[in-house]
């Protein structure tokens, strides 16, 4: 084999010469055609030494090129005869190794790295795949068409390649660091893959089993088998260099850039993307989205019949437990669409060529859910009701009796009619939209990011998605708050004003004495608003913070302040007509205050009242609302009054 890697190098300083000498008689030519002479073998310039040696060389083209041919032949049949020793023994040994050496080098020099890497292929590959694939193995361990073997083909595959004929790949990769000569990605991958795509059955059970999880177990075991092949192929074992004489020890150790590079050459070969164009994706996301789609929309129309106390969640109970603990949701529905969002990138779930898909379709299943309750909140969709169906196998089996009670169903209504129903759904999306921007997001980073140069861009690629995603999360909840909940109390607290009418009967032609307390209804215009605040103080969405006080307070005390000025212009127009009668003249001598004071007092012990209940809900005086200030103009011309009554 020396001898040839030789004689491989004498025939390529021989080409050499043969091509100098074809290019010196080229321009001997065309110098003479430009002169006007038509034959070259005349004249000064055809006897000289360079001349000489060009028509010496050129007459041994022939042979040249038969030395070439019966070089190349020797090398490629002793490389066969090498190969088939090894396979057939079961062992390289170091004479294997150095001859192999010999041999790719000199088909190097010959410029025949093709037919090295054509003869791996055929004798050292082909034999090994025909032995270990087959329909029979790749079903080995499951049911027909599941491929329940295939993980363990091919590192069994592997395995047999690496410890037959991996001192030969390193040697080569160690040659050849470039890849001038590839026998791992033209000897070993190029065949395995050109079979799996060849055999009809075999291509249609890997790349387009049909089922969701099949697919998706086969494509996680071929890409871990292309993305560990270069490594396993190329690394020397351990337990190799521990039981070499460290004397006659010739292992080779590549460096991590001759791997690594070795698996670049892997990714980019023409075969490989012929592969990766085999796989079905676009048909697995849809299988996958669609389960996901079925599974909230089972849920989403079980909450719509039942309420939001339907136990949705299809998950376990440690599940459950856990996305209520960690998370912090409380109702089931958005448990189940939290759970759903988690499934998207469980391991044997997630590809990452599908990244941006998933991404997408998480997107639109938050945007589902979000979409159900703004409509809730609308009360263009509601709750209850017969007209509402679930799929047969989503629910379980009933009696006839159930059957017909289940179909009449209760009456339909709108659970934003409810405050306390909105502010827990409110809240929960107050948790999700947290959820999906914190701990979701770094859920979905750590299942597509595979080095450490990817986690800050992804990270920051995918915040800002999610973060986007969930713009219409916050004004949603503003609005249960500012706008559902507040119509609500407002409704609630506005009831005792009525008995600001009351007030003035209650001193008029009396004789009662002047008021030094506040009117008992006074107390339970806020009470309303007081018990829902202190109910859910710790569960109020902090974009809402005090606003939504405010915007109760602030329709109430307009409201107030309407009432208290109507009032107190029929107190005036009363005193005016009675300011003539000797009665009334007399009664205020008597008390030092006439009635209409004493309506005028018992507004400002009143709004007083209202401005202690203001500080009890964290607004201070409330001053900066209009309606309060307006109870506050009202009323101040009574403070003499009161100074009066305490003296």
């Amino acid at each position: 084999m020396a001898s040839l890697e030789q004689c491989a190098q004498t025939t390529l300083r021989l080409r050499q010469h043969l091509e100098e000498s074809h290019s010196v008689l080229s321009s001997i030519t065309q110098t003479k055609s430009k002169s006007g002479i038509t034959s070259y073998t005349t004249g000064a310039n055809s006897a000289s030494p360079t001349s000489e040696k060009a028509h010496f060389v050129n007459k041994l083209s022939s042979r040249i090129h038969t030395l070439e041919t019966n070089t190349t032949k020797c090398l490629l049949t002793l490389f066969d005869s090498i190969l088939s020793h090894i396979r057939h023994y079961n062992q390289c040994t170091e004479v294997h190794t150095r001859s192999v050496g010999h041999c790719l080098r000199g088909l190097a020099l010959l410029g025949k790295p093709k037919d090295a890497e054509s003869v791996f292929s055929r004798v050292a590959m082909m034999p090994l795949i025909r032995s270990k694939v087959s329909m029979g193995r790749l079903d080995q361990g499951g049911g027909r068409g599941e491929c329940a073997g295939l993980f363990s083909l091919l590192d069994d595959l592997v395995c047999t390649v690496s410890d037959l004929f991996g001192p030969v790949l390193v040697l080569c990769a160690s040659i050849f660091p470039k890849g001038h000569v590839d026998l791992v990605t033209t000897g070993v991958w190029v065949p395995i893959a050109n079979t799996f795509m060849a055999d009809p059955s075999m291509k249609m059970a890997i790349f387009s089993p049909g089922i969701a999880s099949i697919l998706q177990a086969n494509f996680m075991a071929l890409h871990l088998f292309l993305s560990e092949l270069a490594e396993r192929l190329l690394t020397v074992k351990e337990e190799e260099t521990q039981d070499s004489d460290p004397i006659e020890d010739s292992t080779i150790l590549l460096s991590k850039d001759i791997i690594q590079a070795a698996q670049d050459r892997l990714y980019k070969h023409e075969i490989t993307v012929e592969f990766e164009k085999k796989w079905n994706l676009p048909i697995y996301y849809q299988l996958r989205f669609g389960e996901c789609c079925t599974r909230l929309n089972r849920a989403i129309a079980r909450v719509q019949r039942d309420g939001w106390t339907a136990q949705v969640f299809t998950g376990t109970a440690q599940q459950e437990s856990h996305i209520k603990s960690q998370v912090g949701l409380e109702l089931s529905l958005f448990i189940e669409l939290y759970d759903i969002l988690l499934f998207l990138w469980q391991p044997n779930v997630v590809l990452r060529p599908l990244t941006h898909r998933f991404l997408r379709g998480a997107i639109q299943l938050l945007g589902r859910a979000v979409a159900f309750l703004q409509e809730g909140l609308e009360k263009t969709i509601l709750f209850g009701g017969s007209t509402i169906t679930l799929e047969t196998d989503s629910v379980p089996q009933m009696d006839d009796d159930q059957k017909t009670s289940e179909a009449e169903g209760p009456s339909e209504y709108s659970w934003a009619d409810n405050p306390a129903t909105v502010a827990t759904v409110a809240w929960d999306l107050t948790v999700l939209e947290s959820a999906i921007i914190n701990e979701y997001c770094e859920t979905v980073v750590s299942a597509v990011c595979q080095n450490a140069t990817e986690p800050d861009e992804l990270q920051t690629l995918i915040q800002m998605i999610l973060a986007d995603s969930v713009e219409s999360i916050s004004p949603l909840i503003v609005k249960s708050w500012n706008e559902t909940i507040a119509t609500h109390l407002i409704a609630q607290c506005s009831q005792p004003l009525a008995a600001v009418k009351g007030v003035a009967a209650t001193y008029r032609m009396t004789n009662r004495p002047p008021p030094t307390l506040p009117s008992p209804f006074v107390s339970m215009i806020l009470r309303p608003l007081v018990q829902f605040d202190e109910e859910f103080s710790n569960r109020t969405s902090p974009q809402v913070g005090l606003a939504w006080k405010e915007v109760v307070v602030s329709h109430i005390s307009q409201k107030y302040s309407i009432a208290v000025e109507e009032l107190l212009e029929t107190v005036r127009r009363t005193e005016e007509s009675l300011l003539s009668r000797r009665g009334a003249a007399m009664m205020a001598r008597r008390t030092g205050m006439t009635d209409g004071d004493k309506v005028k007092l018992q507004m400002l012990l009143d709004f007083n009242e209202f401005q202690s209940g203001l500080k009890s809900l964290g607004l201070e005086d409330g001053l900066h609302l209009d309606g309060v200030a307006k109870l506050h103009e009202l009323t101040e011309p009574a403070n003499h009054l009161l100074d009066q009554v305490r003296m």
